[in-house]
């Protein structure tokens, strides 16, 4: 799920404080309105959306421009890109990668993609969907959070909303992208998932196909990687954004930490670190170096 894998303890306990909320939020007439107008959003996003998404890729064009004749601090020209978990603290990511993906290839030339809950999410949406849907509908998220806000007022009812919007998203996309999917995906974007076989085991997705929806279960249960290349590591965690963000969506909060993440991956590929408010969020792993934490060792 997108990002249930970075709960807290104190969000346990306002779930098990919440719990018939939801039962009456389900039986809600306005639980339908809001199903709708996401699903209108998908195809028609709105125009708030559509003026930030155009707003940031010209801000990442000029990010990379000013980069296109620097001398990088590191050799990117064959890696890999992995992302943890962290719900929509995945803002970040898509700020990161709107300005690696704009490198020419001789600077930076990403081989596959792989993530864990939202760190998965993310890259496939783009490889799936391109820049500019990935971007339009996350904001519209920000807009539709907005619009319902009253359906969003409790820990619960906004993490159950997005989940079961992600959900409708995700079955939306592997219909309308059928075709495309194993040219966009297939050992590419690689999603970690837990399987019970019968004890819990992780399974790296790599091939995917509009097949009994099993592209849209492969999206849904993100949860790298065998070392080959050098491994450009992104955690989620350390936005040292308001832990609320993670279930909650802000439409300036997220423009926001996509901004950020532009602004820390090119203080990141001229200086060969990020700030200091955010010392390890992009790392640079080397060949064979263990990740399983989100760090190299």
């Amino acid at each position: 799920m997108k990002f249930f894998s970075a709960l807290t303890a104190q969000l346990v306990s306002q779930l098990l404080g919440l719990l018939v909320g939801l039962t009456t939020l389900v039986a809600t007439s306005s639980a339908s309105d809001v199903d709708d107008a996401w699903k209108d959003f998908l195809v028609n996003p709105p125009s708030q959306a559509v003026e930030a998404a155009n707003e940031l890729q010209q801000r990442a064009d000029g990010i990379a421009n000013n980069l296109s004749n620097a001398k990088l601090a590191f050799d990117l020209t064959e890696i890999d890109v992995v992302c943890s978990g962290g719900g929509n603290f995945d803002a970040f990511y898509m700020g990161a990668s709107m300005v690696l993906s704009r490198l020419s290839a001789a600077q930076a030339n990403v081989q596959r993609y792989a993530g864990v809950s939202a760190g998965g999410m993310m890259p496939f949406e783009i490889a799936l969907k391109g820049e500019t849907t990935t971007l339009e509908s996350h904001l519209s998220y920000g807009v539709l959070s907005a619009e319902y806000a009253a359906s969003y007022k409790s820990a619960l009812e906004a993490m159950y909303l997005e989940d079961h919007h992600w959900r409708i998203m995700a079955s939306w996309q592997t219909e309308t992208y059928a075709d495309q999917l194993a040219d966009s995906l297939n050992n590419k974007v690689f999603v970690g998932t837990s399987c019970l076989t019968p004890l819990p085991k992780l399974i790296i997705i790599s091939e995917y196909t509009a097949s009994d929806d099993q592209a849209t279960h492969a999206f849904m249960s993100t949860g790298t990687y065998d070392g080959r290349r050098p491994q450009l590591i992104v955690d989620l965690m350390a936005t040292g954004f308001p832990s609320d963000m993670v279930y909650r969506v802000d439409f300036e909060q997220y423009k926001s930490l996509i901004e950020v993440g532009m602004d820390e991956m090119e203080q990141f590929l001229r200086e060969g670190k990020t700030s200091d408010e955010r010392p390890d969020i992009i790392t640079l792993c080397d060949v064979g170096s263990d990740v399983s934490s989100n760090v190299c060792k």
